[in-house]
């Protein structure tokens, strides 16, 4: 393990948090706000730590895989560290515990909240909320290898890989640093797009730049105790739908339409897209029905409700219009497994990917066909290509291995939680970094009443979630931690 490197690197990861911290300090001194000094002594504390760790001279060596994993790892728990900062210093919690909770739920854009007062809170601490789900989104790592190459560490591609969600990480340019850079190029353009847009549909400049931030990362942070509905702009609604959509959809795809081709008809033909779309719509449409036959009738609010919701959920954004614990169990039930889900591989959504999803669905359908006929060679495919078996192997793994976390942090949890609902909603929403739950943590209820032990239980789930569950679990195995 280079741990030289690792810190020194780390160095770098703490001091872009400190860049991120400039903004909302900026917007304090200029409109003259109440947090200003909790910002900068935040600030002072995040660039001295990020400079001593900086002057750590680095490894002869160059990163390998695990010192990569280990980077990522600690990079991810440092900017939850740094990020809490302000919530802390300011007085906005009641405790470290939920500075970190808050943050963390920022930067991994699950969109959690331990706050009941939102509105409460001073307009750039709800600038710097936003901001850390906007970072996590494409993530930081990401941003580090774009904006410093020059660190020269090595290891670019498999930083990419550790922290990039699916399971595998596109290269679209020679140089990881380049593909780094392109993506935060497409994730800045569509945010300044959805600005614009909501400015126009109605919404303040400050409410259209938190809301693009954590809509495009798909983090579900707002700037309303009530969410989106706050609001009461139906336009604003749809324009948003919108967005979380376009977030969803693997970034590759964004990239290859704005910088190559301006097709439209790429995005029909690549199969996890279609997939995605055709679940998404079949559920609002099936939960639809049963509100329409169980509650007696649709009117428009419903439906905008349903789609928005549905959106929502399956995108791990977290917004809120509607309070989906009143619809039938069957949405509720059905909401619940869109969680798991989650939205597409190379997008900022979380959860366990929709092509793992589709490809464990084709690879049971050809085991159901031996047997069958036992002679059969079968090999699956995504879309007109042949899928390995060692590919399908590790999503198989994955997909054990998602569920095996799930189950001991339902137990965990559950040591302070008495409802097996909320326990259960509550580490799934966390895991697939959704936010509102079911139960005690439902779209109008919030994380704050938890116990301590809980919040940092979900706060590791969060992590995990974010990073694909392998990458911080390599921490735990004794082989990481020896030399060579």
């Amino acid at each position: 393990m280079q741990f030289n490197s690792i810190f020194k690197a780390l160095g770098v990861i703490v001091l872009v948090v400190a860049l991120g911290l400039l903004v909302p300090l900026a917007y304090s001194y200029l409109t003259e706000q109440r947090d200003f000094i909790a910002l900068a002594i935040s600030f002072g504390v995040t660039v001295v730590a990020g400079l001593l760790l900086l002057f750590i001279p680095k490894s002869e060596r160059h990163f390998k895989s695990k010192d990569g994993f280990a980077l990522v790892s600690f990079g991810w728990l440092a900017a939850g560290l740094f990020g809490a900062l302000p919530f802390w210093f300011s007085g906005a919690t009641a405790s470290f515990t939920d500075a970190y909770f808050e943050s963390i739920s920022g930067f991994t854009t699950t969109g959690a909240s331990i706050l009941s007062n939102i509105e409460g809170l001073s307009p750039e601490l709800l600038l710097w909320r936003s901001l850390t789900q906007w970072f996590g989104g494409m993530g930081i790592i990401v941003l580090t290898l774009a904006i410093v190459p020059y660190l020269n560490i090595g290891g670019g591609m498999s930083l990419f890989q550790a922290e990039v969600p699916g399971p595998t990480a596109e290269k679209l340019t020679p140089r990881i640093q380049d593909t780094a850079k392109v993506l935060w190029e497409v994730y800045a353009i569509l945010t300044v797009i959805l600005i614009g847009l909501l400015w126009l549909a109605g919404y303040s400049l400050f409410d259209a730049t938190c809301h693009a931030f954590t809509t495009m990362s798909t983090g579900g942070f707002s700037t309303q105790n009530t969410s989106v509905a706050g609001f009461h702009n139906p336009l604003a609604e749809w324009i948003i739908l919108l967005f979380m959509t376009i977030a969803v959809i693997n970034f590759a795809l964004h990239y290859h339409f704005f910088f190559r081709n301006f097709k439209v008809s790429q995005y029909w033909r690549d199969a996890e897209c279609q997939f995605y779309l055709g679940l998404l719509l079949a559920a609002a449409l099936t939960i639809l029905a049963t509100i329409y036959f169980t509650q007696e009738g649709l009117d428009a609010t419903v439906i905008r409700g349903v789609f928005f919701t549905v959106v929502s959920i399956m995108t791990t954004t977290g917004f809120g219009t509607a309070d989906y614990e009143y619809w039938p169990v069957y949405g509720q039930f059905l909401l619940l497994l869109l969680m798991l889900v989650g939205g597409s591989a190379g997008s900022t959504a979380g959860g366990m990917k929709t092509v793992r999803v589709l490809l464990i669905f084709k690879y049971m359908y050809g085991e159901m066909l031996k047997l069958l006929h036992p002679n059969l060679v079968r090999t699956v495919k995504l879309g007109e290509g042949i899928v390995g078996r060692s590919l399908l192997s590790s999503i198989l793994g994955f997909s054990f291995i998602y569920l095996t976390v799930m189950i001991c942090s339902v137990l965990l949890v559950s040591i302070e939680i008495s409802d097996l609902t909320t326990a259960i909603s509550a580490v799934i929403a966390c895991l697939s970094n959704i936010g509102p739950g079911l139960g005690e943590v439902g779209p109008t209820d919030n994380y704050g009443h938890l116990g301590s032990f809980t919040k940092w239980v979900l706060s590791l789930n969060m992590v995990m979630g974010r990073l694909e569950i392998l990458t911080l679990l390599l921490l735990f195995l004794p082989q990481t931690w020896k030399k060579g």
